[in-house]
């Protein structure tokens, strides 16, 4: 079973999580589903999504330090639970923003796209664990999007560089396979 927005306990400390996987409570009538939304028992997977969507040199570092404090979080909950981050970044050289004195900002192509691969290579640098026995992240990944808060309608999902490509261990595609293949590993029998 699986939850959205699930407040994950440990001790004194409470952790807003967006997205968990875990075991059932009690038996649930999954009316032909195989996965049901309700609130796990135990989490086995939490996921937290942060965005960077302006002031990109600002905002990465926190949500740098979100995602590290994240990943500690969970495996201060449980060793064996399964800690995965995503970050979303903005690629698009026009924005609005409420801190500027000119509240629509216009940058290049080419320093969007350095400020991307900032933010990207800061992704790659959050702490990363090897096993349930050591301390990082499990699972990371960067999903790059041009979003226009002037027009939304045209926010689209960006699959070209400096976007991760496949093969990449920060791609979509390779954030669901450390998932799976460390949730196999540690609670499939």
């Amino acid at each position: 079973m699986y939850d959205v927005n699930m407040d994950l306990r440990f001790g004194t400390s409470t952790w807003n999580v967006d997205f968990v996987l875990g075991t059932p409570a009690e038996q649930v009538d999954a009316a032909g589903s195989p996965v049901v939304q309700a609130r796990p028992a135990t989490v086995r997977i939490a996921v937290e999504i942060k965005g960077v969507m302006t002031e990109h040199r600002k905002a990465v570092k926190n949500r740098k330090r979100d995602l590290e404090a994240h990943h500690e979080h969970v495996h201060n909950y449980g060793r064996g639970a399964i800690a995965g981050g995503v970050m979303v970044i903005n690629a698009s050289p026009s924005f609005s923003s409420p801190l500027r004195q000119q509240r629509i900002a216009q940058r290049t192509s080419a320093i969007m796209s350095g400020l991307v691969l900032h933010s990207i290579n800061e992704m790659r640098n959050v702490t990363e664990a090897g096993g349930p026995s050591t301390t990082g992240m499990d699972a990371k990944c960067v999903v790059v999007v041009d979003f226009d808060d002037q027009d939304p309608g045209a926010a689209h999902y960006l699959s070209v560089p400096p976007a991760p490509q496949p093969g990449d261990p920060l791609h979509y595609d390779s954030f669901i396979q450390k998932l799976c293949g460390e949730y196999t590993a540690r609670f499939a029998r």
